[in-house]
C-alpha cells in the first residue's frame, strides 16, 4: 500500500520563499541565464570566426589569381613566401583575439557572480532582520 504524502498548502511554501523572490527562488531561471549568457558568447566567438575566415578565404582567391598572373618562378617563390607570412600574422592575430576574448568573457562572468552574490547576501541580510 502506498504512503500518503504530507501536503503544504500553496500560501506556506509561498510565504517560505518571500526573502528570495529574485532569481534565485528559481533554479530553472538561473540556468536559464547562465544559457543566454553562454549562447551570447559562443555567436558573438562564431561570427567573428566567420568573418576572419571569410578574409582568409579571400586571400586565397587572391593567391590563386596571382599564381596565375607569374610569368617568372620567382614571381611564383615571392608570391607564396608573401601569401605565407601575411597567414601566419593573420593567424597570430586571430589567436590573441580568442585568448583575449575567453579572458573578458571570464572577466565579466567573475563581475556577475560577484553582483549576484552581493545581492543574495542582503536579500539573506533582508530575511534575517525580518524574523527576527
Amino acid at each position: 500500500m502506498a504512503k500518503a504524502r504530507n501536503k503544504t498548502p500553496a500560501d506556506a511554501v509561498n510565504a517560505s520563499l518571500v526573502p528570495f523572490e529574485t532569481a534565485y527562488a528559481n533554479p530553472l531561471l538561473i540556468a536559464q541565464r547562465m544559457h543566454s549568457e553562454a549562447l551570447r558568447a559562443t555567436l558573438g566567438w562564431q561570427a567573428e570566426m566567420l568573418d576572419f575566415f571569410r578574409h582568409r578565404i579571400e586571400q586565397d582567391i587572391r593567391l590563386v589569381d596571382s599564381l596565375i598572373k607569374a610569368r617568372e618562378p620567382d614571381e611564383v617563390v615571392s608570391t607564396c613566401s608573401a601569401f605565407c607570412s601575411q597567414a601566419f600574422d593573420d593567424y597570430t592575430r586571430e589567436a590573441v583575439k580568442a585568448a583575449r576574448y575567453g579572458q573578458d568573457v571570464a572577466s565579466e562572468t567573475s563581475e556577475q557572480v560577484r553582483k549576484d552574490a552581493e545581492e543574495l547576501s542582503n536579500d539573506l541580510k533582508t530575511a534575517t532582520l525580518t524574523v527576527a
